[in-house]
């Protein structure tokens, strides 16, 4: 968790500067005093609580370095696992918040200090998986004696019986006379003092219920009996889910139904222990409870027989069921270490130490298991994401194709559109020759556009409309899918976002979302409208021709007859060119030549002209359309797609940050976990 040291000690620094260096020697002795006095007040303060519990220096620093991080994993783990119990939202019962902060709680109070730990006892916990796991006959055998009263073990057998109606489980405690409360069960068992310890046990009947799972969490030593002809190996392994079972924990026995250790079925097992197990290590044991039970009523039969006796020796060895002592035995000693001296709540305290340290690593086990599935739930939503843009981008790499077709020698749909209505116009065109100009001058722009608006790519224009009907569909199709994904998480999602389904609501209900069949046409029409102005002055170059071609005409024809006129003499003699009436004549004719021949070339011009501008509207006509197509798919057609996509990737890159934060915590905690034991042992 992030401190506020770093300011202090920056603010501590701005302010010292201006100190003196004498001044800076007494306040980093005043520290170091401070430091030293602190240090000497917690030393102290541990060998009291140490004295006043009877606990080793070493085992109060033990049990104190446990609080610390089981007071950090309780801080943390609401910020990792779900507070929901089985059943609810499919959230299992070992991933639930409630189920750690009520297991961390109960190992709190083993660990804390105060006079009631004098009654305190090691707990273990014995738990058949079915009726057929012979988990009674395994406690019987363990804690009857084969010489104690025949009370002693009526007391023993008859132990449920004597539990109230509905009780699933049943405590065991070494005592003489009869527990003042009616769930405990006390006999005289020297198993129950075998360990140099009080010890309890609690045996359990198979059931779903959380109080049995947290009961076997909080055990000191979990005994698990299993049979696998009724339940199968891989059920449990590698990890217990209903019930929730701590198998992989170090204190935990595992005990398998089996004839015995060396029967060909007990191999078979033992493979299968070996294929499914999280851990090399798992401390698996094979006994046969119902032949100890048997042994036991041999020798009750007849104590004084030698074959009894040796038939019970004969099936207290073969069932096996020693081995489990010997667990018991060497869990407990792992726990208490050399502390021979250490009275009875010390060493009680020594071993729940060592339950905490397997809690808190139980814990953090499972805030990774929940951290690694959450990153799996990023990685599924990020592989859903992705394919859903790995479609729109195929789309969008496909649609120039499908729309204009592929490149062929005479170019597209579009080059071929605007080729063919060039051919078109060009019958048009070429009617327009310059003789014509007289009657026709007038009809020049009418001419043209009427032309124009004939063969202005109507084809492609139908090819378009179909296109956009396509493209509309298309569209429908993402809106699906994209709500479809977005709309798939239910709510107790992190993926689950109001803000991105409005924004997508928002985006469809838009008027401007609608793909309507002009979508892909408007650049025909606005091309053709840019043939406007070329037209028009393709009709003011026509009517320029014509005034210079009449001009020239009547010009000739004007200096012909007045060479004629000064020739014969009419107006008396008044005009008189300089010329004679042939010269007149010639001059005339090729003024009127010359003046048809410029008007010619500059209608030809002029319709040369026109046909530049007619292919610079071609080529900005090919632009507009992809252009338009491009914005088409964009704006309408993966606009949902994209902004789900988009929106579920941030949100996927905001959760994949904020699990490597707690993954790095978790992993702070595993390793101060570890140091801390490897520092105490």
């Amino acid at each position: 968790m992030p401190t506020c040291l770093a300011p202090s000690s920056g603010l501590i620094r701005a302010s010292a500067h201006h100190h003196s260096s004498y001044t800076r020697q007494l306040a980093r002795n005043a520290a170091q005093n401070a430091i030293s006095r602190w240090g000497a007040q917690t030393r102290v303060r541990r060998a009291t609580l140490a004295t006043a519990a009877a606990l080793p220096v070493k085992n109060e620093d033990r049990r104190a370095h446990i609080l610390t991080v089981l007071h950090k994993t309780t801080t943390l783990l609401p910020r990792i696992l779900p507070p929901a119990r089985t059943g609810i939202n499919g959230v299992a019962l070992q991933e639930s918040l409630q189920f750690w902060e009520e297991i961390l709680e109960r190992a709190h109070t083993d660990l804390s200090l105060s006079p009631e730990k004098g009654k305190d006892r090691v707990r273990v916990v014995v738990y058949g998986l079915d009726e057929h796991s012979r988990a009674s006959d395994l406690v019987t055998a363990l804690l009857e004696d084969p010489f104690v009263s025949d009370d002693q073990k009526r007391i023993l057998r008859a132990r449920w019986e004597t539990q109230p109606e509905g009780s699933r489980s049943v405590r065991l405690r070494y005592g003489t006379t009869a527990s003042e409360t009616s769930d405990i069960v006390q006999i005289q068992s020297s198993w129950l003092q075998h360990f140099g310890v009080p010890v309890e046990v609690s045996e359990y009947s198979p059931s779903s219920n959380p109080e049995t799972a947290m009961a076997l969490f909080a055990a000191d030593v979990p005994i698990i009996l299993c049979n696998p002809a009724t339940t199968p190996l891989p059920s449990i392994l590698p990890v217990s889910v209903n019930p929730p079972l701590p198998i992989s924990r170090e204190q935990t026995i595992l005990a398998i139904s089996s004839p015995s250790p060396t029967h060909p079925e007990t191999r078979v097992q033992a493979s299968a222990v070996k294929k499914f197990a999280l851990r090399d290590d798992l401390r698996v044991l094979y006994v046969d409870p119902a032949r100890a039970v048997h042994g036991l009523a041999q020798l009750g039969d007849g104590p004084s027989s030698p074959i009894s006796v040796q038939r019970y020796q004969d099936d207290v060895t073969g069932s096996n069921v020693a081995s489990i002592t010997h667990a018991v035995k060497d869990i407990l000693a792992g726990a208490l270490g050399g502390g021979s001296n250490l009275s009875d709540s010390s060493r009680v305290v020594a071993v729940h130490v060592q339950t905490g340290r397997a809690l808190v690593k139980d814990a953090l086990l499972t805030a990774r298991a929940v951290l690694r599935k959450v990153e799996l739930e990023a990685d599924a939503v990020l592989t859903g994401a992705s394919t859903l843009r790995g479609q729109v981008e195929e789309s969008k790499a496909k649609v120039h194709l499908a729309v204009f077709g592929p490149p062929g020698t005479d170019g597209d749909e579009i080059g071929k559109a605007v080729a063919q209505a060039k051919r078109n116009v060009q019958v048009t065109m070429d009617a327009l020759q310059w003789y014509k100009l007289f009657w026709r001058v007038d009809d020049i722009r009418e001419v043209v556009t009427a032309a124009v608006d004939r063969a202005w790519c109507r084809d492609l224009e139908r090819k378009l409309v179909f296109h956009a009907g396509r493209l509309a569909s298309l569209q429908a199709s993402f809106k699906e899918s994209a709500t479809a994904f977005c709309y798939s998480f239910p709510p107790s999602s992190a993926y689950h976002s109001p803000v991105l389904h409005n924004t997508l609501e928002r985006i469809i209900s838009a008027p401007s979302y609608a793909l309507s069949a002009t979508a892909l046409t408007a650049p025909l029409h606005t091309r053709q409208s840019q043939l406007g102005f070329p037209t028009s002055r393709l009709h003011a170059s026509a009517q320029r021709a014509v005034i210079t071609m009449s001009g020239s005409v009547l010009g000739g024809f004007g200096v012909a007859w007045v060479g004629w006129a000064g020739e014969l003499g009419l107006a008396g003699g008044l005009i008189d060119v300089g010329m004679s009436m042939e010269t007149a004549t010639g001059v005339g004719m090729l003024g009127a030549v010359l003046g048809v021949r410029w008007a010619v070339g500059r209608w030809e011009k002029a319709k040369t002209r026109w046909w530049k501008d007619w292919d610079r509207v071609g080529e900005g006509l090919e632009r507009d359309l992809k252009v338009t197509l491009d914005r088409t798919m964009d704006q309408h057609v993966v606009l949902v797609a994209e902004t789900a996509c988009t929106g579920l990737e941030t949100i996927v890159g905001k959760r994949k940050t904020e699990v490597q934060e707690l993954v790095d915590e978790v992993q702070s905690l595993e390793a101060e976990l570890s140091e801390g034991n490897s520092h105490n042992s």
